[in-house]
């Protein structure tokens, strides 16, 4: 649920800064490198079917052991629908099966442009969106082949270098032949790694964004802020009730008294 304007300058003046996730408030995505794509096809097929083919190789064992402890039963086994789950999401960095993307750091080397894994996620800007874009052409030109090779090639247990040719040069094209020699490039973004806490919030953010759900997260010592200071105006607004109900009762004791010695007179 999002704030009204008056919440959230309320909050502001408070020291609260909130950090906008959910479909609605999603900074635009960034520009993609298109004159890097042609160098770096090939480069990223064969990543997606190095970690595809390992992927594959985990349902299938999943789902062939599930069969087998079912035998008896009439059960819905589908490795091949598995496996193209899994292929359909591999090359969205906000999903689990598209994490690699946001690791790769393209990195000129002489006259070639080099996917370079990095050990943590980065922060998904131009190049990471060229990666993906790259993934996305390679499905695109690949078609249904690809997932048909990727589980033919895992249930017959085809070496994986193999099924990259069956791929990469074959049902997509794109390792056929060299790309031209890279020249200076004119831009090189450099790769800035997520922290622990910018990655649970990305993660946190798209898991709204799929569930379609919008508003405004905090991190916890901004929260922690706000409710000191909350509690605060409390005790002053409190202390504030306090002093006029003294007020209030003292002016009711005078008044007893009064009668009091009317009384007695």
């Amino acid at each position: 649920m999002s704030m009204s304007h008056e919440e959230e300058e309320m909050l502001e003046s408070m020291g609260v800064k909130g950090q906008p996730m959910g479909r609605k408030n999603q900074e635009p995505m960034a520009e993609v490198f298109k004159t890097d794509l042609k160098y770096i096809y090939c480069g990223v097929c064969r990543k997606m079917v190095d970690l595809a083919y390992v992927k594959s190789q985990e349902l299938l064992e999943k789902r062939f052991k599930y069969r087998q402890k079912r035998k008896h039963e009439s059960t819905e086994f589908d490795g091949e629908g598995a496996v193209q789950e899994y292929v359909e999401l591999m090359c969205n960095p906000v999903k689990p099966e598209g994490d690699w993307v946001s690791k790769i750091d393209l990195v000129q080397e002489g006259t070639q442009l080099m996917l370079a894994t990095q050990p943590e996620h980065g922060k998904c800007k131009r190049e990471c969106r060229t990666v993906q874009r790259a993934c996305e052409d390679v499905i695109d030109k690949a078609d249904t082949d690809f997932t048909e090779m990727l589980y033919n090639g895992v249930k017959e247990k085809t070496p994986i270098e193999q099924v990259q040719r069956y791929i990469c040069n074959r049902a997509a094209g794109v390792c056929k032949k060299k790309p031209p020699p890279l020249k200076a490039r004119k831009h090189d973004e450099k790769f800035t790694m997520m922290t622990a806490d910018e990655k649970q919030m990305f993660d946190m953010q798209a898991n709204l964004k799929d569930s379609g759900m919008s508003g405004t997260m905090y991190r916890r010592e901004d929260l922690a802020g706000m409710m000191d200071k909350l509690g605060d105006q409390l005790g002053d607004m409190g202390g504030a009730e306090g002093l006029e109900g003294g007020d209030e009762a003292s002016t009711e004791e005078s008044g007893a008294e009064e009668a009091s010695t009317k009384e007695e007179l």
